[in-house]
């Protein structure tokens, strides 16, 4: 058999060429990969923050080598003290809460906005005599007309509210159409839970939160006297995640790295919509067993919640001064809001500071 001069070395040198073709594959995977980190996670019991349930069962987490830790809060409020305390690195956040403790914590950040709430309500029972703005409406009385004589069903009443700062604004900007002041009736604050229940025993006249708690009073027969979107204003909220400047500066890429799995987990609820709504209505039921179905869910994303994807939320949140959710005239409402009502500090509120968003949303978007 003749044998090429040669061909044990060039079948060496092809071998070990192909190896260190692989280690240098393997070291550009490892080199890219982003770095492990386990977040304290302060996540909030409501609907709007689900898809964190999708970006974690779909692996949207884990391909940005991020693992949640959760803690689950009522409200923000304990979340932040819970975050300036040293426990929490990153949570769940509507921009009201944020402003009110940013106004006391300025090392607070708004990492990112990314769905806008309208599911507020204030609810009465179905046979004590209350009309909804509906019924007014029905009458022939104008919105603002309705408006007002909704709200002034209040006066002298006895209402639960929710200690959260997100439903303060609901019933000052109800009260405010009827010309009331939250000095014009009684306000009994329970957390939801609880005060989803006293409200059923008959211990208030007037129920005002958010979700699962609305869903779980209709269920029970009672009637939203007026809801956020015919509210507007003060009934609405922007809401993402808040953290702190130490966080990001200790870890400058994460903000990337969650707004890449959070509009993931957006792609695949507009994609499989039916698959996704599930795992938003088991997430909720383990949270707060307030027995969601994915029907439910589907009203939820349809008439109560607007969870754009990245290029809508361009438009809606970031690019586009005219927007009627652009997220520099709804933040300056909130602190002027609170200015008037609450005597906080307009002037000590630097926003572009306080709200680095818009800087990490861009990044983002660039690197897509």
């Amino acid at each position: 058999m003749t044998r090429r001069a040669g061909g044990t070395s060039v079948v060496l040198g092809a071998a070990l060429a192909l190896v260190a073709s692989l280690a240098a594959v393997g070291a550009t995977v490892a080199q890219d990969a982003p770095e492990p980190l386990t977040i304290r996670f302060g996540q909030l019991p409501y609907l709007d923050y689900a898809p964190w349930a999708i970006a974690e069962q779909q692996g949207y987490l884990e391909e940005e080598g991020i693992t949640f830790d959760k803690t689950t809060f009522e409200v923000e409020q304990p979340m932040y003290e819970a975050m300036l305390g040293g426990s929490i690195d990153v949570g769940d956040s509507g921009d009201t809460p944020f402003i009110l403790a940013a106004a006391q914590a300025p090392e607070l950040r708004m990492l990112s906005l990314t769905n806008i709430f309208a599911g507020y309500s204030i609810m009465a029972r179905p046979d004590d005599g209350y009309k909804t703005y509906d019924d007014f409406v029905a009458e022939g009385a104008s919105h603002e007309d309705a408006l007002a004589q909704a709200a002034a069903q209040l006066e002298g009443k006895t209402i639960i509210l929710p200690g959260g700062a997100s439903f303060t604004p609901v019933l000052d900007t109800a009260l405010g159409y009827a010309g009331l002041t939250r000095d014009s009736m009684e306000i009994l604050d329970l957390d939801p839970v609880e005060g989803a229940a006293a409200f059923i025993r008959g211990e208030a006249d007037f129920y005002s939160d958010g979700l699962p708690q609305r869903f779980r009073l209709e269920q029970e027969g009672m009637v939203n006297i007026l809801t956020g979107p015919q509210l507007a204003g003060g009934a609405m909220d922007l809401a993402g995640l808040g953290t702190t400047q130490a966080f990001i500066d200790a870890h400058p890429d994460v903000p990337g790295r969650l707004l890449r799995a959070w509009y993931k987990a957006m792609d695949f609820l507009k994609a499989n919509e039916g698959e996704a709504l599930q795992i938003m209505a088991d997430w909720i039921n383990e949270q707060s067993g307030a027995g969601f179905t994915p029907e439910d869910a589907k009203r939820f994303i349809t008439d109560l919640v607007i969870m754009p994807r990245a290029e809508e939320a361009a438009a809606m949140f970031w690019d586009d001064p005219e927007s009627p959710f652009y997220y520099k005239d709804r933040l300056q409402f909130v602190v002027d809001f609170f200015s008037a009502t609450e005597g906080l500090d307009a002037a000590a509120m630097d926003l572009e500071t306080l709200v680095p968003a818009p800087g990490f949303f861009a990044d983002f978007m660039a690197s897509r």
